[in-house]
C-alpha cells in the first residue's frame, strides 16, 4: 500500500517541521496538548474580537484586481490543481498519470504523486482511487505551512468516496485518519475506523488505527484488545511494517521493536529501517545504526533512511559520518524532504560550531541554505 501513503504511506514517516522520517518523534503527531474530544474543528469553534473586526475591515477594503501575469503564475503553482482549465484526458492518459504516481510514491516522492492525482481528479470526478490515493498523501504530515487545509481536503476526498460507495473499506479508513489528524477524535472518527474494520475484517491496519484512537480517549482496555486483533491478522513483512508505523506514530517503540522482530522476511528494507528507528528511539543506538545501514543495502533509494543515520550519528556526536550520510541522501530528497535536510545540516553545523569547528560549521550552513534558502535561523548563524 505503498508504505500507507508513508504513514501509512503513510506515515514513514518524518516531521512536519521536524523530522519527516518519523511521524511520532520528530512530528509530534500524537504529543503535545491533547486534541479536543469534539468532533469540531478547534479553529471554527472560537472566533477572537479581533478576527471579528479584521472581518469587518476587509469588508469595506476593496480588493485590487490581480494582473493577468499574476493569475497565472496562481494557476501554475505547483501542488494546486488548475481549475481553469476544462479538457478531459483520456483513459490512456489516466492510465498514464496513475502509474507515474505510483512510481512517484515508491520512490517517496509526495509532491510528484500528489500533483498526478489532482490531474486526474480534476478531470474526472468518478475517479474513486484516485481519489483515495490523494487523500492518504494530503493525510501524511509535510513541512508545509497549510497542514490543516490539507488534511480537511484529505477528509473531504475520503468522505466523498463513503457517500457514493459505503461499502468501500479504504475510504473508510482514509476518513478516519483525515480526521484524525485533524484533532476530530469524537465518536464520528471511531465509527469511520470501526466501519472500515467491519468491512475488512482481516486488515491488521484498521485495528491497529481503531487502537490508537482509543488509547487517546483513554479506553486502554478497548486499544489492548485491537492491538492484539491487529498483531494476530498481520502477515507478512509489509502489514507488519504498516502496524510499526502506527505504534511509531503513538511514539511507541518498544511495542513496534518487538512487532517488527517477528517479521518473516530479515530482508526487508522498510522493515530494517522501522526496526532501527525503534532501536534508536529505546537506546539501542549500536543495534539502530546496524538495522539502518542493512536496510540502505537493500534499498539505497529511500531518504528517511539516510535521515535517520544522519540523526543516529548526531546523537552520538560522530559529526564526520553524519555529514556524508547527510550528503550521500541529498540524491534521493524530494520537495517534501529539503526542509528536513535544511533543519539536519543546520544541527550538524550547532554541533561543529560547539566543537570550535567554525569551517565546518559555515559549510554545514551554506548546505541547509541550499534546501532551504529562507530558513532565517541559519541566515542569522552566517553573518
Amino acid at each position: 500500500m505503498h508504505r500507507l501513503f508513508l504513514s501509512i504511506v503513510l506515515i514513514a514517516a518524518f516531521a512536519a517541521f521536524g523530522s519527516a522520517q518519523d511521524l511520532g518523534s520528530s512530528n509530534k503527531l500524537f504529543g503535545g496538548k491533547k486534541a479536543p474530544k469534539s468532533d469540531a474543528p478547534a479553529a471554527k469553534r472560537s472566533t477572537s474580537k479581533s478576527a471579528r473586526s479584521t472581518r469587518s475591515a476587509a469588508k469595506k477594503t476593496p480588493r485590487k484586481a490581480s494582473s493577468p501575469v499574476a493569475a497565472k503564475a496562481k494557476a501554475a503553482e505547483p501542488g494546486k490543481a488548475n481549475t481553469s482549465s476544462t479538457a478531459k484526458l483520456s483513459p490512456e492518459q489516466i492510465a498514464k498519470l496513475k502509474d507515474d504516481a505510483a512510481t512517484a510514491l515508491t520512490a517517496g516522492d509526495l509532491a510528484s504523486a500528489e500533483a498526478k492525482y489532482r490531474e486526474i481528479v480534476k478531470s474526472s470526478s468518478d475517479e474513486t482511487d484516485a481519489k483515495l490515493a490523494l487523500s492518504g498523501i494530503l493525510a501524511v504530515p509535510v513541512p508545509v505551512m497549510e497542514l490543516a487545509d490539507r488534511y480537511e481536503e484529505a477528509m473531504n476526498l475520503a468522505k466523498a468516496v463513503t457517500e457514493k460507495q459505503p461499502s468501500n473499506a479504504l475510504a473508510f479508513e482514509r476518513l478516519g485518519v483525515a480526521r484524525e489528524m485533524l484533532g476530530l477524535v469524537g465518536s464520528e472518527t471511531e465509527n469511520a475506523y470501526r466501519t472500515a474494520v467491519r468491512l475488512a475484517p482481516d486488515r491488521a491496519a484498521n485495528y491497529a488505527y481503531l487502537a490508537r484512537l482509543m488509547r487517546r480517549n483513554g479506553n486502554s482496555a478497548g486499544a489492548a484488545e485491537m492491538d492484539a486483533a491487529a498483531a494476530t491478522r498481520a502477515r507478512g513483512a509489509s502489514q507488519i511494517a504498516d502496524i510499526a508505523e502506527i505504534l511509531q506514530s503513538e511514539q511507541r517503540f518498544p511495542a513496534a521493536e518487538r512487532l517488527l522482530k517477528i517479521a518473516d522476511e530479515p530482508k526487508n528494507a522498510a522493515v530494517l529501517r522501522l526496526l532501527g528507528r525503534s532501536q534508536i528511539a529505546n537506546g539501542e543506538v549500536a543495534d539502530g545504526l546496524a538495522s539502518l545501514k542493512a536496510s540502505l543495502g537493500f534499498d539505497l533509494s529511500n531518504f528517511d533512511t539516510y535521515s535517520a543515520l544522519a540523526s543516529a550519528y548526531l546523537r552520538t556526536s560522530d559529526l564526520v559520518n553524519a555529514e556524508n550520510i547527510l550528503l550521500r541522501g541529498t540524491r534521493f530528497a524530494h520537495k517534501y524532504d529539503k526542509p528536513v535536510l535544511a533543519r539536519q545540516f543546520e544541527q550538524l553545523g550547532d554541533a561543529y560550531a560547539r566543537t570550535g569547528k567554525e569551517n565546518e560549521a559555515r559549510r554545514s550552513y551554506k548546505m541547509a541554505l541550499t534546501y532551504q534558502p529562507e530558513r532565517e535561523t541559519v541566515i542569522a548563524k552566517l553573518k
